[in-house]
C-alpha cells in the first residue's frame, strides 16, 4: 500500500513539474471562469479594437475581438451584438490590439516579446476535469461534465457554473517565430533560426547566465539580451 502510494506521489510530481502554469480546483456551484481570472476565460477585460493581417492581402480593422481562453478562439461581436468565432483562423496572420499581438500558428498564440530577428510567443491552453468522490472519500477524476451553465453579461465578463468540483489547468508553451518559421523555445532551435550576428549573442549570453526556456521572466532577458 504504501508503495502504491508513493508511485502515485511521484507520478504527480512528474506530471506537474511537466506542465507550467497553474492547477485550480474549484468546487460544485463555484463560478469557474471567476475562479481563473477578473476577465473569465476572456483575455482582456471587454472586447477590444484590432487591426487584423491577413496572410493574403492587406490590413483591416471592423469589429471588436477578445480571446477565449477556454475554447482557444478568437471570438468578435457582429453588428447585431452576437459573440461569434471567426471563420478560417488560418487565414489570418496576426490580429494587432493597442497593448498586444495574436499570430496564428496552428492556433493562436500572443506575443510576448520581440527584436528585430525573432518573435517570443506564447500558448496557453486551459483543460478542465471534474471531480466526483470516488471509494474512500477520495476524489475520483473523470473527463465528463455535467449540467453545464454558460453565462455572458453583455460582452465583458465570461461566468461558467457547474455542478460538480473541477480541476482547471492551465498549460503554458513558449515558442520563437522568426522569417516564418515557428519552433518550440529551446536553445538549440534558437540559435538555428537566429542570424549568425544574433546567434553567437545569444549564445554568449546562454553561456553566462543560467535561463530555463519554459520560465517568462527568463525568456524575456533573454530576448533583451538578443534585441541588444
Amino acid at each position: 500500500m504504501k508503495y502504491l502510494l508513493i508511485l502515485f506521489l511521484i507520478a504527480c510530481i512528474n506530471s506537474n513539474s511537466l506542465a507550467q502554469g497553474k492547477s485550480i480546483r474549484v468546487k460544485a456551484g463555484e463560478d469557474l471562469a471567476q475562479a481563473y481570472s477578473p476577465n473569465g476565460f476572456y483575455r482582456f477585460p471587454q472586447f477590444l479594437k484590432a487591426v487584423v493581417y491577413y496572410k493574403n492581402g492587406g490590413p483591416s480593422s471592423g469589429p471588436l475581438f477578445n480571446y477565449n481562453l477556454l475554447s482557444g478562439n478568437m471570438q468578435f461581436i457582429n453588428q447585431k451584438g452576437d459573440t461569434l468565432d471567426i471563420g478560417d483562423p488560418g487565414n489570418f496572420d496576426s490580429l494587432v490590439f493597442d497593448k498586444s499581438v495574436f499570430v496564428y500558428k496552428e492556433g493562436f498564440m500572443e506575443m510576448v516579446a520581440s527584436s528585430d530577428s525573432v518573435r517570443l510567443l506564447k500558448k496557453l491552453v486551459l483543460r478542465t476535469q471534474a471531480e466526483n468522490i470516488g471509494a474512500y472519500g477520495l476524489p475520483n477524476s473523470t473527463a465528463s461534465i455535467t449540467n453545464m451553465k454558460n453565462f455572458t453579461t453583455g460582452t465583458s465578463v465570461y461566468s461558467l457554473v457547474i455542478n460538480q468540483d473541477v480541476i482547471l489547468d492551465e498549460n503554458i508553451s513558449w515558442f520563437f517565430s522568426s522569417g516564418g518559421n515557428t519552433v518550440k523555445a529551446s536553445k538549440s532551435n534558437l540559435l538555428k533560426i537566429l542570424p549568425g550576428d544574433k546567434a553567437a549573442r545569444a549564445e554568449a549570453y546562454l553561456r553566462q547566465n543560467k535561463t530555463s526556456f519554459e520560465k517568462e521572466t527568463d525568456l524575456r532577458k533573454l530576448m533583451a539580451a538578443i534585441a541588444g
